[in-house]
Parts: C-alpha cells; structure tokens; sequence
C-alpha cells in the first residue's frame, strides 16, 4: 500500500504565507547599539539575550500572485513606526526581518502541524506604487483592509533571503524556486467549516470508515473519533483506541483543486455512491 500522500513543504510555506494565520515578524530593537551584537551577559538563546536583541509585532502578512512576501501595515501603528526608523538607519541595508507563522490545526486537538519562518529584509513600497501592490495581493487573497491601502495602511515588501518550514518531519530549507511554485492548499482557508461539517453531517460515515480502516481488535476498543486536519490531499482523524490515541490518514484519490471538488473527494473516501458518477457530482 502506498504511503498516505501529504503536504510537501514548499506547499506548507506557501498555504501559511497567505496570511489566513497571523504571523509575528521579529525585528531588532531600536535601542540596540550594532547589528550585530550579542547583548552583553547574555548567553546564545537565553530569554535574556533574545529580548535584548528582537521586538516582536503581530503581522498581517500577504502574498502576490508570483509568491512575493507582503506585509500590510496600519500607519499610525507602531510596527509602521518601528520599520521606518530601521528603515532610516544607516547601517541597515533594509529592516532585517524573521517572520514567524504557527500553523494550529481545527479544535486545537493536536501538537501544531507546521511552522513557517522566513529571514529576509523589509523594504518600503514607493506611494505611488502602493494600490498596484495591494491589487496584485488581492487577487490571491481578498481582504477588505487592502482597501485602506494609500489611506491609513501601508504595504511594505519582504525580500525574503531563507524560507524554512518545520513540520513532523524535520525542519526542511526551502529553495526560493519551490516556494514560488508550490500552491495554498485550496481547503486551508475554510479547514474549519469542512471539518465541522464532516462532524454534523458525516459523521456515521466518518465512524464507518475509521472502523473498516482499524484492525478488528482495534476497532472493538474504539471511543472516539475526530478530524484534526483537512487538506487538498486528504484527512486526518484522531481516534481513541482503548487507552491510547492514533492518527488515520483518508487520502483523497487525487488532490483537491478547487473547494467545490471535495465533496467527490469525501464521496470517494466514504464510498458515497455520487462516487461513481461524473464530473461534478455531489
């Protein structure tokens, strides 16, 4: 049997880099004295040194449509204001920049499943370039407060040096290539609504599935059952056994392109009869 196919980390970095999770960038404090000091009496990765070293901002974070990392920013904030006195100082060569975004999956059942971090710089955004910037980022994600771009918020860029994403596996250095290719998982935006869905509506078809996929014995000492995650390639359903937990993989036959084709996914897994039909059934 074939291993359960999942998200490659390309495509984990890119689904977090949309911006549906809030990020947090980390930047240098204004008060520090070189780029490249230490803190005095700090040892490496003592909370001391860190906090001596990096301030931490909640982000709203975006991409444009060829994978380039954005930034959306209130002016009158003090992220706005932290970028451009980094921004101002000379021996900075853009704003250094860590972007850090925690995926959690549905209900918080389980341990987080990835983790996106990204070095780089930030630069700023000509004003006269801001709307153009802020229309290539809502053609991939549509919020209603890139209408305040040119207003009171701001777009600034982020020129992005190393990209790593850390998932069950490892931490994995993606290759600027293969971030740029990988896609946002199509199901990633509304995770929560399917997995709630397949709870009240699915749910005798969900059980049925998780007990023909157990062992017999298993099966028997079976106490619950929920869906942890949901993606273009698949599910995952944490299940009770006895005393102890496991994790089931439902692959989909082939990955989900669009949010409209899950449901032949789901039918396909469940062994709903729509299965059987043509494109568009369900």
């Amino acid at each position: 049997m074939p291993a359960p196919r999942r998200p490659t980390p390309a495509q984990w970095g890119r689904t977090l880099a949309v911006g549906t999770v809030t990020g947090t960038l980390h930047l240098p404090r204004e008060s520090h004295a070189c780029p490249h000091a230490d803190g005095l009496g700090a040892t490496p990765g003592s909370r001391r040194g860190a906090e001596a070293r990096t301030q931490p901002y909640p982000v709203q974070h975006l991409t444009d449509a060829w994978g380039g990392l954005l930034l959306l920013v209130e002016d009158a904030s003090p992220l706005q204001a932290h970028l451009k006195v980094l921004e101002a100082d000379a021996r900075w060569n853009g704003a250094p920049v860590v972007l850090d975004v925690l995926d959690v999956p549905p209900g918080q059942a389980v341990l987080p499943r990835a983790r996106l971090s990204v070095t780089g710089w930030v630069e700023s955004i000509l004003p006269a370039d801001q709307r153009r910037v802020a229309q290539t980022a809502a053609a991939v994600r549509p919020l209603g407060a890139l209408l305040d771009v040119g207003t009171t918020r701001s777009v600034w860029r982020l020129e992005v040096a190393d990209v790593r994403v850390t998932t069950a596996d490892g931490v994995h250095l993606v290759a600027d290539d293969e971030f740029t290719a990988a896609s946002p998982d199509p199901l990633y935006d509304d995770e929560d609504g399917l997995v709630a869905h397949l709870e009240a509506d699915h749910r005798d078809a969900l059980v049925g599935w998780v007990l023909d996929t157990l062992p017999a014995q298993d099966a028997q000492q079976t106490r619950e059952v929920a869906v942890v995650g949901a993606d273009r390639h698949g599910l995952d359903v944490l299940v009770t056994v006895g005393s102890g937990t496991t994790t089931l993989r439902a692959s989909f036959p082939e990955p989900v392109r669009e949010p409209r084709d899950v449901v032949r996914a789901l039918c396909a897994v469940f062994g709903c009869p729509c299965r059987a039909t043509g494109p568009g059934a369900g």
